[in-house]
């Protein structure tokens, strides 16, 4: 009876502290209700919590600043962008205007020499460009003068080169042989961005390059000076290619018109240290011929030489390089020359009317 009461005890401690195991101790209570709290305050904060905002809004380019955010169900005002199409139409219109404008000096009794006469007409686009500026609202960052000094040195070596070959280049082959950019321009954009050239333009490349032949042709067979003046006017058109090209890389991430004032800034210091260079470090005959003579001029001829330098300077110089970089902004280089090769129909008609210059045959065969 002893032994089977004592195993009765021992299997009732057995129990009981089997039963204290299987319950929970205080300690493990409390570690499991921090652990409920924290997940149910977890679960509210999740369910409160907003969708994270960015650090940084998305960065509008500066070319969608020309267009207003429209609601979804508004189409874009087209405004702006017809705006920059009329800019660009417009150039080649202006610059048919320029060859009879240099022509015209050209022809008057004592001349200046192209250098000269580049600095007076820069001189003029800078100032009204710069009116342009200051008329307008405060202007808001730094002036591009890098962009506006590279730019610049293209379109003055360019304009350079163009008004020394038109001492010799009638006005509507220079106007005609200028248009090598149609091949330049597409040439120039494939070997930056590394595609191959199209058929297409291949084709327009080498219709370009036998009527820029047949022009040449005709200064071959008259006189080798000649020759030369069309030597200038297509490495002109080389200097114009590169600044179309670049200029719509620079053009969507700057102002126009500030754009446009830092050119013209450039170029006109360009001209003045030209002409200062010329002055002091060679005889320069020509431009001391021409500044002595001067003075003496009637009013006619200098009637006839400050109408040409507003006109080139205000007009073919600085609205022309504004409308260049208003219209290039979202608009690709060769897309752009495109537009620009009306130009010779425009200088063959102003050189017709103001200068009563008529294409010879090999002009209307090598610009057609």
């Amino acid at each position: 009876h002893g032994c089977v009461r004592g195993k009765q005890v021992l299997r009732g401690e057995a129990l009981g502290a089997a039963d204290a195991r299987r319950r929970p101790q205080p300690h493990q209570n409390h570690r499991a209700a921090m652990r409920a709290r924290l997940l149910a305050i977890a679960a509210a904060v999740s369910a409160l919590q907003k969708p994270p905002r960015p650090l940084l809004a998305p960065q509008r380019s500066t070319a969608q600043t020309y267009v207003a955010a429209a609601p979804p169900s508004v189409p874009p005002d087209p405004l702006p962008a017809a705006a920059r199409t009329l800019a660009l139409l417009s150039v080649p219109v202006v610059w048919g205007t320029y060859a009879p404008a240099v022509k015209a000096v050209y022809a008057l009794p004592a001349p200046p020499p192209g250098v000269v006469f580049s600095g007076f007409y820069y001189v003029v686009a800078l100032a009204v460009l710069s009116a342009a500026r200051a008329a307008n609202a405060p202007r808001e960052g730094a002036v591009p003068w890098r962009a506006g000094f590279e730019l610049g040195g293209y379109l003055f070596l360019g304009n350079l080169c163009q008004v020394a070959g038109l001492e010799t280049v009638s006005a509507d082959a220079a106007a005609f042989l200028v248009q090598t950019t149609t091949v330049l321009v597409p040439v120039l954009e494939t070997t930056k961005s590394g595609r191959a050239v199209a058929r297409g333009t291949a084709l327009r490349c080498a219709v370009a390059f036998l009527g820029v032949a047949v022009l040449c042709g005709e200064g071959l067979a008259e006189n080798a000076q000649l020759a030369e003046g069309d030597a200038l006017i297509v490495l002109a058109a080389l200097f114009y290619s590169v600044h179309v090209v670049r200029l719509s890389e620079i053009a969507s991430n700057i102002d126009a018109l500030d754009l446009a004032s830092s050119k013209a800034a450039a170029e006109c210091g360009f001209a003045l240290a030209s002409i200062a260079a010329l002055f002091f470090f060679t005889p320069f005959d020509a431009g001391r011929a021409f500044f002595d003579a001067l003075p003496a001029a009637d009013a006619a001829t200098l009637g006839a030489l400050a109408t040409a330098t507003l006109w080139c300077g205000g007009v073919t110089c600085a609205y022309t390089i504004w409308a260049q970089s208003f219209g290039q902004r979202d608009v690709p280089a060769s897309r752009a020359n495109l537009v620009y090769t009306s130009q010779p129909v425009f200088s063959a008609l102003f050189a017709l009317a103001l200068l009563g210059e008529r294409p010879t045959p090999a002009t209307l065969l090598g610009g057609g």
